[in-house]
């Protein structure tokens, strides 16, 4: 994971989960952090907002088992990101 792109995801999930973003690791699971899903989507905006990528649609559900730490959020982010320079 990518240290700057980490501690912005980090920070971003922890004004919205009202976390001391100092606590927020990439262990951090979303569920127990009080993020539902209604939270995820605005969580989601800020996201596609501030790194400028776009998070698929299916992906907006808590269901989604692939959004369920920290770090799966960081790791989407930087693939998206990623692709975006590649197209």
């Amino acid at each position: 994971m990518t240290e700057s792109i980490s501690r912005e995801v980090f920070d971003i999930l922890a004004r919205h989960a009202e976390l001391d973003p100092d606590k927020v690791t990439p262990s951090t699971l979303l569920q127990m952090s009080g993020v539902d899903s209604l939270l995820m989507v605005e969580i989601i905006f800020d996201l596609e907002e501030h790194f400028d990528i776009t998070i698929p649609d299916e992906l907006l559900g808590m269901q989604n088992q692939e959004l369920e730490t920290a770090a799966d959020v960081v790791r989407l982010v930087e693939k998206l990101i990623q692709h975006k320079k590649t197209s």
